[in-house]
């Protein structure tokens, strides 16, 4: 394919976490997006001499590449659940290899969040007509003459 691009996503803990939680393959959205994108299982140019680490590769043509970033944070933020505000980011970085002669485009992309939990937001605030901490010992007393 020419003009392709090999991408290399690099998600964050709290990225792959929230993945996991939410049962979704962030390839399998992007493949749904974007059907001419190709994947590629390559060792990890990353990873120490000698290592076997492998990662997925995403193979685009350098026209889609630009569109990566912002799908990704759309399927992130689709995911993410109501009672946690979070600004999904991402930094980019763009090398060409030379490894043989030949032009290699690699197109890194780390996915981060800026997160806060928001435990508020699922539960109801309190109602004004529900008992204060005052009323309640009144009510104690009505008992206790009762007796």
């Amino acid at each position: 394919m020419d003009g392709t691009v090999s991408v290399i996503l690099r998600l964050s803990e709290v990225t792959l976490v929230l993945l996991e939680q939410q049962d979704l393959n962030l390839y399998e959205e992007l493949q749904q997006e974007l059907p001419s994108l190709q994947f590629r299982i390559e060792p990890d140019p990353d990873a120490p001499s000698g290592s076997r680490d492998a990662i997925t590769v995403i193979l685009a043509i350098s026209t889609l590449v630009g569109s990566l970033s912002p799908i990704i944070i759309r399927i992130l933020n689709q995911c993410t659940p109501p009672n946690r505000r979070v600004q999904w980011k991402t930094d980019e970085t763009t090398e060409t290899h030379h490894p043989d002669g030949s032009i290699t485009t690699v197109h890194r992309i780390y996915v981060y969040a800026d997160d806060e939990q928001r435990p508020w937001a699922s539960l109801p605030y309190p109602k004004p007509s529900q008992p204060h901490m005052e009323q309640q010992p009144t009510f104690q007393k009505d008992q206790e003459n009762d007796v």
